[in-house]
């Protein structure tokens, strides 16, 4: 991966959020879809984030799949499953208002050549 993103849930109670943010109201109940004590992941979204974040593996990764997202969401970290800004479109937007025009010019010649059908061989 080029560059790695934050997650816009990153930080301070990334956990909650999370669960919250699949539909997850309360603790107790995401708790008790993970077969886990209700005290036990409440002490998981309690405690501090980062490299001292003490969830047992076993268990991140149990709640990053009922979460569908990456296991260092879980524990706190940026989002390595975050899709990197394409490189064309740093190169784009450093354009002037003139450049952007002239691409965006050639990418509707380009779209609509596509959507015409290949031309025939030996013709031009």
């Amino acid at each position: 991966m080029l560059s790695k993103t934050t997650h816009p849930t990153c930080g301070k109670r990334a956990l909650q959020r999370l669960r919250r943010e699949a539909g997850y109201r309360s603790a107790r109940d995401f708790a008790a879809e993970l077969g886990i004590p209700a005290s036990t992941y409440s002490r998981y979204e309690r405690q501090p984030e980062g490299p001292g974040m003490a969830v047992p593996l076993s268990a991140a990764w149990a709640i990053a799949d009922r979460l569908g997202c990456s296991i260092d969401l879980v524990v706190g970290r940026e989002d390595i499953d975050a899709p990197d800004e394409h490189p064309v479109q740093s190169r784009y937007d450093a354009l002037s208002g003139a450049g952007r025009a002239l691409v965006d010019s050639y990418l509707d010649f380009v779209e609509q050549s596509e959507a015409d059908g290949p031309r025939p061989q030996g013709r031009r």
